[in-house]
């Protein structure tokens, strides 16, 4: 996959640019901060001179454990990051298989499982969010907290808190969503049994309840003690404003018709085209999850309530939950336009605007008011989708033995061959075949449906082919504070997008930027870039020197012509302004 797709994993990565250069820049920060200055980790580069900026979006430290070795042996942060993200495709595969062995005890299920798992037509759309990639440990945590209450073993404990969070370094989304999510499956798992043990027997069971609840109590007080300190800088970062509104949810949270919608890159079912426009390629509204993976997981649901399996239902209950927050505020049945791009009409105008608990979660619980993307849960969901084909499978293969040994007994035991004889073993022997083949087919068929036909590349260089300006500044200005223009701003001439490329050069630098693409854009660095659009004004000029910026990183290219020498006759006649280096259309000029 990895060299079909991104044959140079060295220069070249999977999406669209902003976020894969945006997480490049985060996981080369993580490693070189936790090496020489760890207690300087969220203070990071880039939103120069906000607090803690590296809060205002995703750490990526559990993938900096993958990303750490590689990057610091190669120095490559590109074939770091691409060894990173397909290695999480692998982890899903693995860990949800491990978790699907353990409820069925079919390698076979367990195994299209975790094909589901890794290879979801969801999960491929999001190549660009490698943060929504890496769920890979979200299946392990609902099997040791699963055993852990039911075994109560210390090891048990142990590898839950583990799991737990190295799931809360990889995403703090996937942490969010993963926290509700585990409380709602031990509710649906454990309150009956609860209930009918105390009514029983309440003092016995009491006292049992006290003596197993020693080793939660130590493991979860550490885990939770690690958790407030990782958390703390996030929690700060809700507290002065950098939060969500509801209208923001609801432009990213899933709609019905969304299920229907994969992304344009899919080999079977992509188009690029819809009602006439063209459908982009990053979206947060392709949840096509796979008719394969769909009719699986419904008759999974079926033998769960038929066989009254209590390990399995109690999934059923928490996909459904689930689902119902991955709607959001309100339910909707399609975006405005009917398709999975943004429209300007708003989308509460949409039928039928039927009220959702997040609204609810929204006002009460911890962690909601930050997060934009509802529909990201979808990750969550696959892990029931997948547990629930599993069975599905498991079923049909002691559907496919009970056929063939049917068949072998009633020939041995038969002693007259007749025609009903010969009927009654074809339809055995056939079944049984009819299973095996559909067996065989399975994993094929979802493979199929989540195959691209390709993926959309970013070619992203490296060492010596980085821009000249940037090779400079490695080696120049005492890594002093500074800002490249030009800066994203209300005009939109110049996205905010395109200052991702800001993050990934300053890997190579050890200047604080004040430029920056994030998951936040704080009212600071909004109010920065619009007093920047006048550079090099009076006003400009001395928000500059109030936040102790030294540097401006001029990019001449990224405007118009006529702007462009209009801006430059106006910075060399500037007394404020000192020429220090030029490379083309780039030029570095320090505040005097």
């Amino acid at each position: 996959m990895a060299f079909h797709y991104t044959p140079n994993l060295t220069g070249e990565v999977a999406g669209l640019w902003w976020d894969p250069l945006l997480n490049m820049w985060t996981m080369s920060w993580d490693t070189t901060t936790l090496l020489h200055a760890p207690l300087h980790l969220w203070q990071a580069q880039i939103l120069y001179p906000n607090n803690n900026s590296l809060s205002l979006s995703e750490n990526l430290l559990g993938e900096t454990i993958f990303f750490a070795p590689i990057y610091l042996s190669t120095h490559n942060p590109v074939l770091a990051y691409n060894i990173t993200l397909y290695l999480t495709f692998l982890l899903c595969g693995i860990n949800m298989y491990i978790m699907a062995r353990h409820y069925t005890g079919k390698p076979f299920a367990a195994f299209v499982a975790a094909l589901i798992y890794a290879f979801s037509p969801y999960r491929l759309g999001q190549i660009d969010h490698i943060h929504i990639i890496a769920g890979e440990w979200m299946p392990l945590a609902f099997l040791y907290l699963d055993l852990s209450l039911e075994r109560g073993r210390w090891r048990h404990w142990i590898l839950f808190a583990l799991f737990y969070l190295l799931q809360l370094l990889s995403s703090i989304y996937y942490a969010i969503f993963l926290s509700y999510a585990l409380l709602a499956f031990v509710l649906f798992r454990y309150t009956k049994p609860f209930v009918i043990h105390l009514r029983s027997n309440k003092g016995t069971y009491l006292k049992f309840l006290l003596s197993r609840g020693v080793k939660p109590a130590i493991i979860l007080t550490v885990m939770f003690l690690f958790l407030g300190v990782l958390m703390e800088p996030y929690l700060l970062s809700l507290r002065h404003g950098f939060s969500r509104s509801l209208i923001q949810t609801e432009n990213y949270s899933a709609t019905l018709r969304d299920f229907g919608f994969a992304v344009p890159f899919n080999w079977l079912y992509g188009y690029n085209v819809y009602r006439g426009k063209v459908i982009p390629l990053d979206s947060e509204h392709y949840l096509f999850l796979g008719l394969v993976t769909l009719a699986l997981a419904a008759a999974g649901v079926l033998l769960a309530f038929w066989r009254k399996l209590t390990a399995l239902r109690p999934y059923v209950w928490t996909g459904m939950v689930v689902l119902l927050f991955a709607f959001g505020p309100a339910l909707h049945y399609t975006l405005p336009g009917g398709s999975p791009y943004f429209s300007k009409i708003p989308i509460s105008s949409m039928r039928p605007n039927f009220p959702m608990p997040w609204t609810l979660a929204y006002s009460v619980l911890p962690g909601f008011e930050g997060l934009r993307v509802p529909a990201r849960l979808i990750g969550v969901l696959l892990i029931m989708l997948a547990l629930l084909s599993a069975y599905a499978v498991s079923w049909l293969q002691s559907m496919s033995l009970s056929s063939r040994k049917t068949a072998e007994k009633t020939n041995l035991q038969s002693p007259v061959e007749s025609k009903t004889f010969h009927r009654y073993m074809r339809f055995f022997v056939f079944r049984g075949i009819a299973i095996q083949c559909l067996l065989v087919v399975l994993p094929l068929a979802i493979l199929l449906e989540a195959l691209p036909a390709y993926l959309p590349v970013t070619q992203v260089p490296t060492g010596n082919a980085i821009p000249l300006v940037y090779q400079w500044l490695a080696s120049h200005g005492d890594q002093q504070p500074l800002v490249e223009l030009p800066m994203a701003a209300t005009d939109r001439n110049f996205e905010t997008k395109n200052e991702a490329w800001y993050d990934y050069y300053a890997i190579y630098h050890s200047h604080p930027i004040a430029d920056g693409w994030s998951g936040y854009r704080p009212s600071l660095t909004s109010t920065l870039s619009i007093v920047l659009m006048s550079f090099p004004s009076g006003s400009s000029l001395s928000i500059l020197k109030k936040y102790h910026i030294q540097y401006v990183v001029l990019h001449l290219q990224f405007y118009s012509p006529a702007v462009a020498n209009s801006i430059l006759a106006k910075v060399e006649s500037s007394s404020d302004l000192r020429r220090v280096a030029v490379f083309g259309n780039d030029s570095v000029w320090q505040v005097i």
